[in-house]
């Protein structure tokens, strides 16, 4: 049976693709709908591994990525608010900043993919066309992630399942590209279903994957309520200011540091472990000699607590953002440098040709380890980072036993809401080692849909 039997040839198909793109692209932002990316990709899949000409497999690759890609980046159009010019400027700025990245996007998603028809030849069976279509979308993904200047994975397929931790466990064996890979595997195999004679077959291939990925997901999670058990809780306090995003910034830091103060008074409960106050908490460059942070320091020291709060950090004439923790002494330790930034929203590109000032990513392993405080090993990521597997496997191997990201505590076990207070929550968590092998993610890679934020 051909796909043309269901959609009408070239326009009809390919506005088909276009409407799924769009629909693809919602679903990993408004819609949360997690079980539909085993689906959605199923027309683009089964279109591009059916191509045989260069020039139909070109169309219909635009007519699915670039409605795609400019629906997932429209919230580039909002960095004209941030942007140092005024608005009749920093607009057009932005759109184009948007349609730039789209098209960026689509060329290093086409890369890998201008190499199926050549390959195509070699194989002998429509499953392994559709096998390594799939695989070089994936690759489409990891260029995505690791082309210099604009890597970041901003439209990942297996962003779309983030949402449901079952699904996103295959994730830990290898990456979060294997759970792409899945995905997209299962939507070539459902389009199989619907329009090949093999249906029996592919559809015996299909539960056959599916249950596999859905049984490693139960295994996976029942591990870690078992895991539970094991590990003593520390108690934890997440200090949350009612101010988010930008408000944040336009507050002074001793202001900041003075209100995160009172916030901690209010919430103190003896025996408390840890103290968490959350990213750039304290929005000044650390100097201990500095009021805001003798305030956070003398905390620390006087409640008899361990104190992980986030702050900026200048070295060489490069400023950081940076993750430190106090001592039940109020003695602080190395700092954790973020190694990741998001592009446009942290970092400006290109911003040394144009002599902007930026943050800057850090590279030296002497503030890429976990820190340690108290006898505690704290795995630090901060924010985004918690979606590189490297980053977070690289913790667990430098002996982190406490997975922390200053805008959320999450992972590993268990966590219990003790009280609440109006705007300040108190939380009890269970930490557990960080034991996963390759892999850990920013929402559900075996958290149980559990996390504490403090943001």
């Amino acid at each position: 049976m051909n796909i043309s039997k269901i959609i009408d040839p070239k326009i009809s198909r390919r506005a088909f693709l276009a409407l799924t793109g769009i629909v693809s692209a919602l679903m990993q932002s408004i819609l949360n709908l997690p079980w539909l990316a085993f689906f959605i990709f199923a027309p683009m899949v089964h279109c591009l591994s059916a191509c045989h000409e260069k020039k139909a497999f070109r169309l219909d690759f635009l007519c699915f990525f670039v409605p795609y890609y400019l629906f997932q980046l429209t919230f580039m159009l909002t960095i004209w608010k941030i942007c140092p010019l005024p608005s009749f400027a920093s607009i057009p700025l932005a759109t184009l900043a948007w349609l730039g990245l789209t098209l960026w996007e689509c060329i290093l998603m086409y890369l890998p993919l201008s190499l199926f028809l050549p390959l195509r030849p070699h194989l002998k069976h429509r499953l392994s066309e559709i096998v390594l279509l799939c695989l070089l979308l994936t690759a489409g993904e990891w260029f995505q992630e690791k082309v210099p200047i604009l890597a970041f994975p901003w439209s990942a397929a297996w962003l779309a399942v983030t949402s449901s931790p079952l699904l996103l466990q295959s994730a830990t064996l290898i990456s979060c590209r294997l759970t792409s890979f899945i995905i997209f595997l299962l939507n070539g195999l459902h389009g199989e279903i619907y329009t090949s004679k093999k249906r029996f077959a592919c559809t015996a291939f299909a539960l056959l994957l599916q249950g596999a990925n859905l049984s490693y997901g139960l295994y996976s999670i029942n591990l870690d309520k078992k895991l539970d058990n094991i590990y003593p809780q520390i108690d934890v306090i997440c200090a949350q200011d009612s101010l988010e995003g930008r408000e944040k910034s336009h507050r002074k830091a001793l202001d900041s540091a003075r209100s995160y103060l009172s916030i901690m008074e209010s919430c103190w409960r003896w025996g408390t472990d840890l103290v968490l106050l959350p990213e750039t908490a304290v929005p000044k460059d650390y100097d201990e000699q500095l009021k805001e942070f003798s305030l956070i320091s003398d905390f620390a020291a006087t409640h008899g607590c361990t104190l992980v709060t986030g702050s900026f950090y200048l070295e060489n004439g490069k400023d950081y953002n940076a993750l430190f923790a106090y001592d039940k002494n109020g003695i602080a330790s190395s700092p954790y440098l973020k190694q990741v930034l998001v592009p446009f929203g942290e970092k400006t590109p290109f911003a040394g040709i144009f002599h902007l000032d930026t943050m800057s990513e850090c590279a030296d392993e002497r503030h890429t380890k976990p820190l340690a405080s108290d006898g505690m090993t704290i795995g630090s990521v901060i924010c985004i980072e918690s979606i590189f597997p490297s980053l977070v496997s690289r913790q667990k191997e430098q002996g982190a036993h406490i997975s922390h990201r200053r805008a959320t505590v999450r992972k590993i076990g268990q966590i219990k809401r003790c009280g609440v207070g109006e705007s300040y929550p108190y939380w009890q968590v269970t930490f557990l080692p960080l034991y996963l092998k390759k892999s850990s993610h920013i929402r559900s890679v075996k958290l149980n849909g559990n996390i504490a934020r403090c943001l």
